[in-house]
């Protein structure tokens, strides 16, 4: 089944947009989710190993992961800046290097057992993400700016980042309850070598050299600074579109960012029985590329979103009602068709209404917005958690995710 949806994805694009950069994108994609795949199963239990509480978990979440947090959110509107100035691939180059350091210092805490040495470890793990506006303008500048191809585009490069995962995760509980976490970490830091590489070597520049080469002359520093100050300060046209998504991330994060934490700490799950449930939600998404990118196709980038957001508050629900394992690997599925249901069409909808001379300035603004918006969110969930019991982080984040849900009915444009 795998191999079919891959082909049919594959076919719908044309096999000469798969090649260039695209196929640079996937293949490292590849490499990275078999890291992220381990990292997604057990880096929160990781995290509880050395000590700290849930509270304190949700802090180093707030900070820096891979989604984003405070130091991805701050790092993002600099990354799409420069990359306006110095073009995509060397923010490309740079948002891996900071991966390799911060995956060298989760080693180094899982090495010497020093909880401190995680305040950098996911400080950096969150500045990684400084690459993420220059990868979505890189993918959608090779497809064409073509809106459809751009869809598609976006669902290959999101497919075959979590192909891999959907193996990594059981098998990432697994190594750690076997060998130690220290392993995990040693894979990843040579997995993202390895992109750096293949970055180094195969990458192609996207922008154009005269245009770049004049946005160098201007004050570098001085454009850094203005963009981190203009950060809660949306584009006049998109306020509603930052809010909505403001407000979704703010209410995914409150559970999303802890969840594996809570039920460790709540069942006393092992890091194998964590993989399992890890496992099964990059199973399902990577299963379900290929028919929620068919309904995307037909339905529209806005009616996808609005499918996903709804799924959120079913799903928030059923972590209410979840105490056994086969609810939570059931929940995980859910979980699963609401990241490919929101993922391909929210970064198509961006690339498609930012201006053109913009884009990566626009989609490095949204993440910072959003991202410090949702900035507390893992700590209230935390709280939450050692206040009313397991049951209070996912209430907040159904009502939250409602919220959202009619915000983007209300708010984000339709199909042109």
């Amino acid at each position: 089944m795998l191999g079919k949806n891959l082909a049919r994805l594959v076919t719908s694009i044309g096999a000469s947009t798969l090649q260039g950069n695209i196929a640079v994108m996937a293949v490292c994609g590849l490499l990275t989710g078999s890291y992220t795949g381990m990292l997604n199963t057990i880096l929160q239990p990781f995290t509880l190993s050395l000590g700290l509480s849930l509270a304190a978990l949700g802090i180093l979440q707030s900070l820096g992961n891979r989604m984003g947090g405070l130091a991805g959110s701050l790092v993002q509107p600099v990354g799409g800046y420069l990359s306006e100035i110095f073009g995509r691939r060397v923010v490309v180059r740079a948002g891996s290097a900071l991966a390799i350091i911060a995956m060298s210092f989760f080693l180094l805490a899982a090495l010497t057992h020093i909880p401190l040495i995680l305040v950098p470890a996911f400080l950096l793990y969150g500045s990684s993400l400084l690459s993420l506006p220059a990868s979505q303008v890189l993918i959608a500048e090779t497809a064409g700016l073509d809106y459809r191809k751009m869809k598609v585009a976006f669902s290959v490069v999101f497919l075959f980042s979590n192909i891999p995962a959907a193996f990594t995760s059981f098998f990432g509980g697994i190594l750690a309850d076997s060998l130690g976490y220290y392993v995990v970490f040693a894979s990843a830091v040579s997995l993202e070598a390895v992109n750096f590489g293949i970055y180094s070597a195969r990458l192609k520049e996207t922008g154009h050299p005269k245009e770049v080469g004049k946005r160098r002359e201007g004050l570098l520093l001085q454009g850094i600074f203005k963009r981190l100050a203009a950060v809660l300060t949306p584009p006049r046209n998109l306020w509603g579109f930052f809010t909505t998504f403001a407000v979704d991330a703010f209410a995914f994060n409150i559970t999303g960012y802890i969840i594996y934490g809570m039920i460790a700490t709540q069942y006393h799950y092992s890091d194998a029985e964590l993989g399992l449930i890890s496992g099964t939600y990059f199973i399902v998404l990577v299963l379900a590329q290929f028919p929620a990118t068919r309904l995307m196709l037909t339905i529209g980038a806005k009616n996808s979103i609005a499918l996903s957001e709804s799924l959120s508050v079913v799903q928030m629900v059923g972590f209410f009602f979840a105490h056994t394992l086969p609810a939570f690997v059931a929940l995980a599925a859910i979980w699963a068709f609401t990241g490919v249901a929101w993922q391909p069409a929210a970064q198509s909808m961006l690339m498609a209404i930012a201006p053109s001379e913009r884009r990566a300035m626009v989609a490095g603004k949204l993440a910072a917005f959003k991202g410090i918006i949702a900035f507390p969110a893992p700590i209230i969930g935390g709280i939450l958690f050692q206040k009313f019991g397991f049951g209070a982080p996912p209430v907040a984040s159904a009502i939250g995710a409602f919220c959202a849900l009619i915000m983007i009915i209300k708010f984000l444009p339709s199909e042109k």
